[in-house]
């Protein structure tokens, strides 16, 4: 925590102390729940401060995070790449939410990287590459629990919102599966309880993220479960191939799949699930565990990702039935491998 200390200690002197004037916040690519709410009420802060600041992302900001604040002024590279080269530009820090690394900011990459102005990472993964201040706890479920307890430390919890407390906990809510994993530490619900004192309405962020399901949402659930998944014969491992063909009959939209990963989990002989998703231009894999099986050390050996021991990702960009074959041929080397 020392360290820590530390690095919030630098970024109060850093906003407080007027060497910002303009700032970009950053998510990652195909931004979560954790990542558009660390972004918007670090945004809403900043504007509290004066500080002229604007989101900008790779792609888009998805239909059911749409609610949370500062989520509908997001600018997408995608579609005016040319007014977030502009903001780039202008801004005197750069605010990297809920990543590590650049290479996890799309086609933002190439901007950041030549970023000449002050980079702040507030994260909660593994391995954060080095910018000019990193406030990185692994050990949060959170990154938004983890920009609360910067705010917190700063500026007290009175600083903080009814705005900002609700998507501070839409990020807490959304990165531990609704409190189903990775929810063991105590403080994690004292930051709840301090966020409902500061006027989070919890009803209302639960009914937008767990219930506006469309009813294609809801038959492609089914249809995963019923066709797709497949319990390893050997392994306590369930495994879910979704093609691209299932996600396009069931019109998909990012974020139809939450949660669908964490439903096999629920079968006592499961320790493990995986799914993976077909794309156009690459396959998606999501990883969650029980217990102490480090998926994330699966992840990062074999699928370019990585993340946290219970829940991990990644991506290739390889055929879907060479990445199906590889999690099958490597399900037994990587169980072997943790014992």
């Amino acid at each position: 925590m020392g360290d820590l200390s530390e690095k919030i200690e630098q970024l109060r002197e850093l906003l407080v102390g007027g060497g910002v004037k303009r700032a970009v916040i950053i998510p990652h690519i195909s931004p979560d729940g954790d990542a558009i709410g660390s972004c918007g009420a670090l945004s809403l802060m900043m504007d509290k401060l004066g500080i002229h600041n604007q989101i900008i992302i790779c792609d888009h900001v998805p239909d059911y995070l749409q609610f949370l604040p500062k989520a509908k002024s997001v600018i997408s590279n995608r579609t005016e790449p040319e007014l977030c080269e502009s903001y780039m530009m202008a801004a005197d820090a750069l605010f990297m939410m809920d990543h590590n690394n650049p290479d996890r900011e799309g086609e933002l990459q190439p901007l950041t990287e030549a970023f000449m102005g002050k980079k702040v990472m507030i994260d909660h993964h593994l391995e954060p590459s080095p910018v000019d201040i990193t406030i990185s706890d692994s050990g949060s479920p959170a990154t938004c629990m983890l920009l609360f307890q910067v705010i917190k430390s700063i500026w007290g919890k009175e600083a903080i919102t009814p705005d900002m407390a609700n998507a501070l906990y839409a990020g807490i809510s959304t990165d531990t599966g609704n409190f189903n994993h990775a929810a063991s530490d105590p403080e994690l619900y004292r930051t709840v309880a301090d966020l409902l004192e500061q006027g989070l309405n919890r009803d209302y962020v639960y009914s937008n993220i767990y219930q506006v399901a469309s009813l294609d949402k809801l038959k492609l659930t089914g249809s995963v479960i019923l066709n797709d998944l497949r319990i390893h014969p050997d392994y306590p491992v369930a495994i879910i191939p979704i093609t691209l063909q299932e996600l396009e009959q069931y019109n998909y939209k990012e974020g139809d799949l939450e949660g669908v990963v964490n439903i096999p989990l629920s079968i006592a002989a499961v320790k493990v699930s995986v799914m993976i998703t077909e794309r156009k231009d690459k396959v998606k894999l999501s990883m969650r565990s029980k217990g102490d099986i480090p998926v994330n050390l699966w992840c990062e050996k074999y699928f370019n990702g990585g993340g946290h021991k219970n829940a991990s990702g990644g991506k290739m960009e390889i055929p879907f039935a060479e990445v199906v074959e590889l999690v099958y041929g490597t399900v037994e080397e990587f169980f072997e491998g943790i014992r």
